[in-house]
C-alpha cells in the first residue's frame, strides 16, 4: 500500500513544520490582512474582530520569531510601528489564497464577520 503522505509531502513533517507557524488561531488572518501590505497593531486589531490584544501580540511576536514579518519601528510622537510580511512571508500568499479558494466553495456563513 502506498503512503499517502507522498502525494503531499516531500518528505515527512513537511505540514507540521508549516502548521507549526500558522495553524494557530487568527494567524492565517493576520497574513491574510498583512498580505496586502504594511499595516499598524491598531489596523490589525479593528480588522479582527474578537481578537484580544493580548493574543494579537503574542501571533505578531511569533511571527516575527518565524521571520514571516518584520517590525519597523519609527521614532515618532507618538511612537509608531508597522507589520510587513518578509519574503519568507509572501510565499505563504498562494496557500492563503488556496485557503480562501476552499472556503469560497464550502462557504460557512458563520465566519463572515471575520
Amino acid at each position: 500500500m502506498k503512503n499517502n503522505k507522498s502525494c503531499i509531502e516531500s518528505h515527512s513533517g513537511c505540514v507540521a513544520s508549516a502548521m507549526a507557524i500558522v495553524g494557530s488561531k487568527w494567524t492565517a488572518l493576520i497574513l491574510r490582512d498583512l498580505a496586502d501590505g504594511s499595516k499598524r497593531f491598531s489596523e490589525l486589531e479593528r480588522s479582527l474582530i474578537g481578537i484580544s490584544p493580548k493574543t494579537l501580540s503574542q501571533r505578531l511576536d511569533e511571527l516575527e520569531k518565524h521571520e514571516i514579518i518584520t517590525k519597523k519601528h519609527f521614532h515618532e510622537v507618538p511612537p509608531r510601528i508597522e507589520y510587513t510580511m518578509t519574503e519568507k512571508g509572501l510565499d505563504l500568499v498562494p496557500l492563503l489564497k488556496q485557503m480562501a479558494n476552499w472556503g469560497s466553495k464550502y462557504y460557512n456563513s458563520d465566519f463572515s464577520n471575520l
